[in-house]
């Protein structure tokens, strides 16, 4: 009778067990899914601010940083750069421009880049 219990037990351990590993394997995600605002940048002089967002890859498009204008609860993009992945700084010009630092922090050599941005009016 012991023996039977025994072997009824392990039986459903391994039921659950096999059950659980196929719902986990059902529902994984290769990639993220969720944009991240990086940084939130109020322009000077101006009556907008700047945001900076990762996007996630997916299954057709790479990885990148993303600039949008925000006024108004209206956001318009303005800039995209492809596989990067970290803002490193920024800095204002006097020329109306802005400089972003960037990178891709996935590769062994991790590269600064500056890019210029010319402010919209």
């Amino acid at each position: 009778m012991v023996l039977k219990k025994f072997i009824f037990f392990i039986g459903i351990s391994i039921f659950l067990v096999v059950n659980y590993g196929i719902y986990k394997m059902s529902t994984f995600s290769i990639f993220d899914n969720e944009i991240k605002m990086l940084k939130e940048i109020k322009v000077p002089n101006k009556n907008y601010n700047l945001k900076i967002y990762y996007v996630p890859s997916n299954a057709s498009s790479q990885y990148y940083i993303q600039i949008r204008k925000s006024t108004n609860e209206i956001e318009e993009t303005i800039e995209s750069y492809e596989r990067f992945n970290f803002l490193n700084n920024y800095k204002f010009s006097i020329t109306d421009s802005l400089s972003l630092f960037i990178s891709d922090t996935s590769s062994v050599n991790v590269e600064i880049k500056e890019v210029k941005i010319k402010l919209p009016k």
